[in-house]
């Protein structure tokens, strides 16, 4: 009994000192569970995402005890964060070190949305509601305000200033809300410079296109007026490069601007994010962060390489490391991560695990100089992630950098990176030129005299004279081989006369065409699956042959049908067996010249690729004009008439694909209810 007593009073002693501790705050405590937040980084073959190692821990909770109130921005600078306090008119100043809190602005500031600082401590604050940009002394008294620019060049833009930045230059960089024309640019003094990085308008969708081509100048009016998306958010780094932001734009979401207003982005000038980012951050190494307002964090390298995606927003309960409305982030030098929780008024820092250390350390490494070491890094995130995008290409650039140029080409082909593929193709090619010089000039003299041996036994033997004759007598045992070399030869040379002898039967035949479609389709399969992978040969993972070969073949029955039908409607004189032995007469250049394209294809490199594309169109177009003249001349049509019959054939190929997507959708819906109706039947009956 006694031990009961005893039991129960140790249980009771334990929950009041509970009780207590838990009422002994007055200020509000976050609730938080382990957190559901996995990272995931692209796939090497570009085929969606993978989960990969936890690249950042959710930290400590900043700020979540002095009444923040729908803060809109963050800065970070010398172990100090700066917080523009929207719902209070003020900015927060947190002192990573030792924790003091200061607030400046109080009674001065409105609604600031933006907060910057510069190398002296000023403090530079976009008040949207003010429509200033408001300068403060590092204590928060007020220096000066910049009100709307009286510029004439500033025109009529609105002048709701949002965000801000400023470069060692003192230049400030604002964004207005409604201004379309780019980043507003401020000397030191105020005075308005004029606009900078602006994006451009987007590309006209179909209905818009077709708007502007049949719509009165009346109707246009009524439209919307179509202008470039704004800038949503910037971040100036200390080499004075700013990192733009734009939102519904895929590939371009993240600029990175010189002073010109160049995008300056090593891939191609562009990014592959989220289109929702409303803040971006960048370290002193250059790696770019951006945070969309549901918490997702996406990290890229100095070149735009997708390195790593977390965060997210908690969907019904708070927990560690997931946000509700984000609306800033900013990183240390030590790769420490704060995103400001817009609705949850704090600051939710992340810190890195030994796993993204090691891919730091890796980057760092290569763009120091120190290739060895960056590659013993990429190699150890390799060996992690071996089918991680962001692991191939930095251990490819490393190896690149080594000299190691064929295993890097094998790992950027990997990442369908045609042009670096191509930057080590060159290498090695030069590489083997330098190797085999004597040689290659050996054989060019070896075969120049060899030729002209024969020359001169030549003139003394005519020996060619056997070779004709016994080319005649094959031909005339085996007349297909006359009609697959010679007529399709005379095609390319005498297209008018060709198609002429080939309506009166005096050249080709219905065998020769058909075998002449077969090569045809041989051809372009071969075009597909060998041409260089630095002109975009290989068939992909998704491309299946079965389709790629429907693709080619149905339009092409369908272009032979269709031509006769108008034609036999449209006074044409040839037959279906005409239009049929000449057009698969007018593939001839196609299966003569295609083919050593394609295999030289693979002693070119992007350098070259003028000359490749050049002839890749000669030869297409030549084949186009042959199908032309064939459709001409097969059915006796002036120029004119030509045109139209081949415009009602691709008219008469629409339709008919059309028909048979809608017969396949029907007879599949047909299928499926016959499926169902079994089903049901046999429930019914037999259970």
């Amino acid at each position: 009994m006694y031990r009961v007593r005893k039991i129960k009073l140790i249980l009771a002693s334990t929950l009041l000192i509970v009780m207590v501790i838990g009422m002994g705050s007055d200020l509000k405590q976050v609730q938080a569970i382990e957190s559901t937040a996995y990272t995931y980084t692209l796939a090497v073959d570009w085929n969606g995402y993978l989960r990969t190692q936890d690249a950042y821990m959710p930290g400590g909770i900043y700020l979540n005890k002095i009444g923040l109130n729908a803060p809109e921005d963050l800065y970070y600078k010398d172990n100090t964060l700066y917080i523009a306090d929207s719902g209070n008119g003020r900015i927060v100043k947190y002192d990573l070190i030792n924790g003091n809190v200061d607030f400046l602005g109080v009674g001065g500031l409105k609604y600031p949305t933006g907060v910057a600082v510069g190398k002296d401590g000023t403090i530079y604050v976009a008040d949207y509601q003010a429509s200033e940009v408001v300068v403060m002394s590092p204590v928060g008294d007020i220096i000066r305000r910049i009100g709307r620019p009286e510029d004439i060049n500033y025109g009529t833009s609105p002048y709701k200033p949002r965000k801000v930045d400023i470069d060692t230059y003192a230049n400030i960089f604002v964004i207005s809300e409604g201004t379309h024309e780019g980043i507003l640019q401020f000397s030191e003094d105020g005075v308005f410079h004029g606009f900078f990085g602006a994006n451009k308008t987007r590309s006209l969708s179909l209905i818009e296109w077709f708007q502007k081509l049949f719509y009165t100048d009346e109707q246009k009016s009524k439209l919307f007026f179509r202008t470039p998306p704004n800038i949503v958010s910037l971040d100036v780094t200390d080499e004075n490069l700013i990192y733009s932001v734009t939102q519904n734009e895929r590939w371009d979401s993240i600029k990175k601007l010189n002073l010109a207003g160049v995008n300056v982005l090593q891939r191609a000038g562009r990014v592959w994010g989220e289109k929702n980012f409303v803040d971006t951050a960048v370290t002193s190494t250059g790696n770019i962060y951006a945070v969309t307002d549901t918490g997702s964090i996406e990290e890229f390298d100095d070149t735009g390489v997708l390195l790593l995606m977390f965060g997210g927003r908690a969907a019904s309960s708070d927990r560690n490391g997931l946000t509700a409305v984000v609306s800033a982030i900013e990183v240390d030098d030590d790769y420490n991560i704060y995103v400001l929780d817009k609705e949850r008024a704090l600051i939710q820092a992340y810190y890195s695990t030994n796993y993204t250390k090691i891919m730091h350390k890796a980057i760092n490494d290569y763009n120091q100089g120190y290739y060895k070491e960056s590659l013993e890094g990429w190699s150890e995130i390799l060996r992690l992630n071996p089918s991680a995008y962001m692991a191939h290409n930095g251990y490819a650039d490393a190896m690149f950098q080594l000299g190691e140029y064929e295993i890097a080409a094998e790992h950027y082909k990997l990442m369908y990176d045609q042009e670096r593929y191509s930057e080590c193709y060159m290498e090695l090619r030069s590489e083997w030129l330098r190797n085999n010089m004597n040689r290659i000039l050996t054989f060019i003299i070896l075969l120049t005299v060899l030729i002209f041996v024969l020359w001169l036994i030549g003139r003394k033997v005519d020996y060619m004279n056997r070779v004709h004759t016994w080319w005649e007598g094959l031909k005339k045992k085996h007349r297909i081989l006359k009609e697959l070399i010679e007529d399709t030869s005379f095609m390319i040379r005498h297209p008018i006369d060709c198609v002429y002898y080939l309506k009166t039967g005096q050249r080709g035949s219905m065998q020769s065409a058909g075998i002449l479609y077969i090569i045809a389709y041989l051809v372009y399969m071969f075009y597909r699956g060998f041409t260089s992978f630095v002109f975009g040969g290989g068939i992909g993972y998704w491309q299946n042959p079965f389709i790629i070969s429907i693709i080619i073949i149905l339009p092409v029955i369908l272009f032979v049908v269709g031509s006769y039908l108008i034609s036999s409607i449209n006074d044409g004189e040839g037959t279906i067996k005409n239009v049929y032995v000449s057009v698969g007469y007018s593939f001839s250049a196609y299966i003569l010249f295609l083919p050593p394209l394609t295999i030289i294809s693979h002693v070119l490199t992007t350098k070259e690729e003028f000359l490749y594309q050049f002839s890749y169109t000669l030869i297409i177009a030549y084949t186009l004009i042959l199908i032309f003249l064939s459709v001409k001349e097969t059915h006796c049509y002036t120029p004119g008439k030509t045109i139209a019959n081949i415009l009602l054939t691709i008219a008469f190929m629409i339709i008919a694909i059309l028909a048979v997507i809608i017969l396949y959708i029907l007879w599949k819906e047909l299928f499926a209810f016959m499926s169902e109706l079994y089903e049901e039947v046999k429930y019914r009956v037999f259970m």
